[in-house]
């Protein structure tokens, strides 16, 4: 048999994950999406952007968590910190901003009896106030939520006492990227795509490479490595406690098609970002639902982001944003907008999978679903999801 050094080497490496097939309830249970929302959703680090989104002093966005029927506020203080809050003004609960983001000026006004609130979170005008009993404005100010920051991307969570600080949640991945050059990249394009399915589904689905020969054989035919036998193998692997990374190689013989040779010569002028990458495709799940890929591009490395947010059982919210160096010239620009079409068409593809993955698992045909050796990283995010649900993430895998 071909390659069978690697045959099974990632079960051999991490014995403790097992190979046994992954129960399908989890994807479709209510019961379990409940426990999700306590013990998962409730108990880990969330990441919810990048500072660009708040460049200046009163710059806010609202960012809602459905599965924690919770909206909250970002805002850059006048200080250049950024805070987070609910966004649910203190006087009968009212959603305090509206827009998806704005710029406070001087206060944030509810819209039902005009309580405002500065950059800080504290409440500072109250209309008729002299009308209520032993009112005190400076213990009525936004209730605040754990923020903290790290490599730019902005991270909240729910539990007003986290058991961990950020850097400690992150662990490996955190010793891996910290410093890298993330701030010189910029915000190429957003997606938002509304999925019906479980958001593991989703996820999953990204989580590794063994569909890439098969689902997208039209919109990459050749672009990644593959064996003697036609299948794209993970190079590398990492296990960070919570967290995952694998990568994936180019296929140093990808034939270019007239468009893309066009592009290449266009992107002209090479970019000085270079992330610590591992392979050519660095894939970084960061539980419970974010995941950063770094790969390398045309003129310097690319950052895609995935965000998988839960509505319901069956359906899902899934972000994508690309980030790379800004253009410098019309063909880079023009460069950018080809491979914007052509990351377009790979999403198109991966949410018709998702959709049509989440029915099969719903029908109840069956009860398992069975991961081969180069899908160990999703085994791995089950068993951490499992001891969150069972522990709330007491243990560290």
């Amino acid at each position: 048999m071909a390659d069978t050094a690697l045959n099974r080497r990632w079960a051999k490496a991490h014995p403790d994950l097992g190979t046994g097939p992954v129960a399908i309830a989890p994807y479709i249970s209510p019961d379990f999406f409940a426990l999700e929302r306590e013990r998962v959703f409730r108990r880990a680090w969330l990441n919810l952007g990048r500072v660009e989104e708040l460049a200046a002093p009163g710059d806010y966005v609202v960012k809602e968590i459905a599965i924690c029927n919770a909206s909250i506020l970002l805002i850059r203080g006048q200080d250049g910190i950024v805070r987070g809050f609910h966004n649910v003004c203190s006087h009968r609960g009212n959603k305090l901003a509206w827009d998806s983001r704005g710029i406070c000026r001087g206060y944030l006004t509810c819209n039902f009896h005009s309580w405002g609130y500065d950059s800080f979170g504290g409440l500072k005008w109250v209309p008729d106030e002299n009308n209520f009993f032993d009112l005190n404005k400076s213990e009525l100010g936004l209730t605040p939520v754990t923020t903290e920051i790290w490599n730019g991307f902005i991270f909240v969570h729910l539990d007003p006492e986290p058991r961990e600080p950020l850097i400690a949640y992150l662990g490996g991945v955190a010793d891996r990227l910290t410093g890298a050059p993330f701030d010189r990249l910029a915000l190429a394009h957003a997606y938002a795509v509304d999925e019906k399915a479980n958001w593991k589904v989703g996820l999953d689905a990204q989580n590794e490479v063994y569909h890439l020969p098969f689902q997208h054989r039209y919109a990459f035919p050749d672009n990644f490595l593959v064996d003697g036998q036609g299948y794209c193998r993970v190079t590398n692997l990492g296990l960070f406690g919570y967290h995952s990374v694998y990568s994936c190689s180019y296929n140093p013989g990808h034939k270019l098609t007239p468009s893309e040779a066009l592009v290449i010569q266009m992107d002209n002028g090479d970019s000085d970002c270079r992330m610590p990458r591992i392979g050519d495709f660095d894939f970084y799940t960061i539980f419970p639902n974010f995941c950063v890929l770094l790969f390398k591009g045309t003129a310097g490395d690319v950052c895609q982001t995935f965000n998988f947010w839960p509505l319901a059982v069956d359906r899902t919210i899934w972000e994508i944003r690309m980030y790379q160096a800004p253009a410098r010239n019309a063909g880079q620009l023009i460069a950018h907008e080809y491979w914007k079409r052509q990351i377009r068409n790979v999403i198109e593809e991966d949410a018709t999978a998702h959709e049509t993955v989440h029915a099969g698992v719903a029908s109840g045909a069956k009860k398992h679903i069975i991961l081969q050796d180069d899908e160990i990283q999703i085994r791995h995010f089950h068993k951490v999801l499992e001891d969150y649900v069972q522990n709330g993430g007491a243990s560290r895998p």
